[in-house]
């Protein structure tokens, strides 16, 4: 298999890449990988997927980006024999004892420690005595009708246990959990996990924060990891430099510039380019550096998508002063003494704002450095919904009572943390804080992907002819346009970065962000599947990056991991919990088995398993109960969206260990399907066995306006991938003989079920394309196939004739620029359309005349 590394992103640091296989093609665990210059480089591996018959399906790696160069070869088979640096642990009772040949820590073990790692050296030297997590929560108490009490209360981590979930002899990762606590209270559970590699002087950290308090008075106020620092030398020698837009902001806690004893410009040039050591005690230098201002604490803030301010104090009772403003900060610091620092950076630091890189005792040889995922400076955070009351028919939510719970969701940040000799040149930390931001990402070329089917039926581009080359314009045009309203919406914030809009208004030239349902998408018709695949297809890095935010917000945010709705999601809304209705399809599986399986980022691995048993959550619902003729009652079941996202979360828990319970309960589930009388076109409403996964049949639900959620929510993608995977047919014709019977005229449903279905609404015609050019593949119908591209192709048209996906512009004299909009616009179908396009260009390609 060849790997390249996607264009703008580094080629420096550790990676973690993913490698898919044919069945039966590698059988263990035994992988080489070669660089273009013929060079074997070092790599750990262990596998991540199986087929059924024991056989890897997908494999996971670490090495070094920077040795893999531009493109690698990976290949099955027995590497050599590796001499370089390794990771060495020691476990004790009491703590695990890493080296990495550059870093030495200490890991505690102990139940109830506060500490993630103590005592970190770099090559010998103590740089941090302590690493810890730190926490902030504000208390908003009404105590009379116009008077609101706040405060403030700081939390201590908590570490209730620790894992050495992978030890390789390249990569260690530490997983930690625990609980924020502050006196006898115990709230907010933290998942961290740690990476280190061999050779390497860096530790990467995954921060999960998750929220069990309650809306009404725990606000987010601070979120974040900090160090006990260790900084040698005089005050004049601790440096601070931030990496800000496009240059560095750099300072001393001690600045060497005098009026008298005059000290002069020239020794401030040197100082801050690092070429001061020391004074004589009698030098004018060191007398002035004895009374001049010692600046202990820096904060940069970045407090929106478009703003960051530097500030700088001497003590805490005194002022602040503002040092410099700016746009969009890259979201690094590094802090020096004489004997070296710590450099941090926080990913998409601007993108989640509001974030902040704090130093404080800069001056002195022990002070504190916070990576804050969510800053102090900032308002806290409020978890409540937007209203009192639900707005189910007007305003397009769930039911009449409000759901609107946080209680469970989460959220992920990551930094990067790198120990240093010594002050690093700016063009140095520029480039690291590149990195952080934009690490190395290797994948294979689309047309591998293609071959082996990874994830299903997908096409690769076609321009064959003039419909087709149209087609891959506007799959292009789609998502384009989408990128650029992230940016122009500032769909930004770190509970936001990721999710989309989901329906756009005309009026108000604005997505309708305050109107119920209409707001965020929350996954809605499965956008995550609509980028993911076009990224497959087409290998852009900029569909990369806003697919893995979509996968990042979307598996924490709108997904409970813990308490009565765990594996649940909830349903779109103006807030991304806001919805009363909790489905299992919001945070299936589906959505992020391609961030794992490409990247094999264990948060997200995680997730898949934290959703496993989202069927029992589910069957708990009291509106999820169906009343029998005898008057007892059993969960109930749609055959999609729901027993779909089950068959998601199983197969992939399936294909990553093979526990047979899981593979039992899909076919149980397809065995009752097609024991109905018309297949995936009964029902589609079932009654269901937790335990057994046993699917009820009850009858035809005339009614129910469920017919198309069953295939617009990745039912087809999923039952398809199922059926390649456990080379089930009966799978395969279920789904060919739901797409040839979808678009048959109300009379012809009629007289084929014999009068059962008649009056059903087949509603939204396009979505079902993506069935039925499956149908018209697999029965060789070219009656079908034509009339799938015709639906298709007519899609396009909205009412009398306009373009529905055409951008236009608007209000050009009153805001002096362009503003371009697609005003009949909304998500579910554009990601419906593109969805289904791929999958028909695969299918049914040759009746594009």
């Amino acid at each position: 298999m060849k790997l390249h590394n996607l264009t703008g992103r580094s080629q420096e640091g550790f990676t973690t890449f993913g490698g898919i296989w044919t069945k039966g093609e590698v059988l263990e665990n035994h992988f080489v990988l070669v660089n273009e210059k013929g060079e074997e480089v070092p790599m750990q591996s262990q596998a991540t997927a199986y087929w059924p018959d024991g056989s890897i399906k997908w494999s996971s790696h670490v090495a070094d980006s920077e040795r893999m160069g531009p493109s690698v070869t990976l290949t099955d088979g027995i590497r050599a024999d590796d001499t370089g640096e390794k990771i060495k642990i020691q476990e004790t009772e009491e703590y695990f004892q890493i080296d990495t040949g550059k870093l030495a820590l200490r890991v505690p073990k102990k139940h109830n420690s506060y500490s993630l790692a103590e005592q970190i050296s770099r090559k010998g030297v103590l740089l941090a005595e302590r690493l810890y997590p730190v926490f902030q929560l504000e208390h908003r108490t009404t105590e009379q009708a116009n008077v609101r009490r706040i405060s403030v209360e700081e939390f201590e981590g908590e570490i209730t246990s620790v894992e050495l979930e992978q030890e390789g002899f390249l990569q260690a990762i530490v997983c930690f959990r625990g609980y924020h606590v502050t006196g006898l209270i115990e709230k907010m559970p933290f998942v961290i996990r740690m990476y280190l590699w061999a050779g390497s002087d860096e530790i990467r950290f995954v921060h999960t924060f998750l929220f069990d308090g309650q809306e009404e008075q725990d606000y987010l106020k601070g979120m974040g990891i900090r160090f006990d620092t260790v900084l040698a030398g005089a005050p004049y020698q601790h440096h601070l430099q931030y990496a800000m837009e496009k240059s560095v902001f750099h300072e001393a806690a001690v600045l060497l510039f005098s009026n008298h004893p005059r000290v002069g410009y020239d020794v401030l040039k040197k100082q801050l380019a690092g070429e001061i050591s020391e004074f004589p005690k009698d030098s004018d230098a060191m007398i002035a550096a004895g009374e001049l201002p010692v600046w202990n604490r820096y904060r940069l803030i970045q407090d929106s998508a478009y703003h960051f301010g530097i500030r700088k104090q001497t003590a805490n009772s005194c002022c602040e002063l503002s040092c410099r403003q700016g746009g969009r900060s890259m979201g690094t610091m590094a802090i020096t003494g004489k004997n070296g620092g710590i450099a941090a950076g926080i990913r998409d630091f601007w993108q989640k704002h509001p974030g902040e890189l704090e130093m404080t005792g800069l001056g002195q040889e022990k002070g504190q450095m916070t990576v804050w995922f969510y800053s102090p400076a900032a308002e806290a955070f409020d978890f409540r919904h937007y209203d009192t009351r639900s707005y189910p028919r007007t305003c397009y939510e769930g039911f009449d009572k409000v759901g609107a719970s946080a209680y469970g969701i989460g959220v992920t940040s990551e930094c990067t943390v790198k120990f240093i000799k010594g002050l690093m040149p700016d063009e140095q930390l520029l480039k690291l804080a590149e990195r952080i931001q934009k690490p190395a990402v290797y994948v294979g070329n689309p047309e591998y992907y293609h071959d082996k089917r990874a994830f299903g039926y997908w096409s690769l581009p076609c321009r064959e002819n003039i419909q087709a080359r149209w087609l891959e314009e506007q799959l292009s045009a789609a998502f384009d346009f989408y990128r650029q309203e992230v940016e122009n919406r500032d769909w930004y914030g770190l509970f936001d970065y990721g999710d989309v809009m989901h329906s756009y208004d005309p009026v108000r030239h604005n997505w309708r962000y305050d109107t119920g349902g209409f707001a965020w998408q929350n996954t809605e018709l499965v956008d995550t599947y609509w980028l993911w695949l076009y990224f497959i297809r087409t290998g852009r890095e900029d569909v990369f990056t806003m697919a893995e935010a979509m996968s990042r917000h979307c598996s924490e945010v709108d997904t409970y991991h813990f308490g009565s709705l765990k594996g649940l999601g909830s349903r779109h809304n103006v807030r991304h919990w806001g919805c009363s209705c909790k489905e299992p399809r919001i945070g299936m599986a589906g959505h992020h088995r391609f961030l794992y399986y490409l990247t094999g980022d264990a948060r997200i691995g995680e997730v898949m398993e934290t959703v496993l048993d989202a069927d029992a959550a589910m069957a708990r619902m009291p509106d999820n109960q169906v009343e029998l003729p005898d008057g007892s009652t059993l969960p109930g079941a749609r055959s999609g969206p729901d027993w779909s996202a089950y068959v998601s979360n199983w197969m992939t828990h399936y294909e990553r260990t093979l526990e047979q319970k899981y593979r039992t309960k899909i076919e149980t589930g397809i065995l009752d399907i097609a024991a109905t009388p018309f297949g995936l076109a009964s029902g589609p409403d079932f009654c269901y066995e937790v335990e057994s996964g046993h699917l009820i049949y009850y009858g035809e639900m005339e009614n129910t306006p469920n017919q198309h959620l069953q295939i617009c929510m990745g039912g087809p993608q999923i039952w398809l991938e199922a059926a390649d995977m456990l080379e089930d047919d009966t799978l395969r014709k279920l789904l060919a003989d739901l797409g040839t019977f979808y678009y048959l005229s109300a009379e012809e449903k009629c007289r084929l079920t014999n009068g059962k279905i008649h009056k059903r609404p087949f509603s939204w015609p396009m979505m079902a394309t993506g069935v039925s050019g499956y149908s018209a593949m697999r029965n060789q119908d070219g009656r079908l196939a034509r009339q799938t591209w015709d639906i298709l192709f007519g899609d396009m048209q909205g009412k009398e004739g306009e373009k529905k996906y055409y951008l236009v512009s608007y209000g050009e004299e009153v805001h002096g620029d362009t503003c371009q909009e697609v005003p009949l616009n909304s998500t579910n179908e554009t990601s419906q359309w593109c969805l289904n396009v791929m999958m028909c260009l695969e299918f049914i390609p040759e009746y594009l005349k």
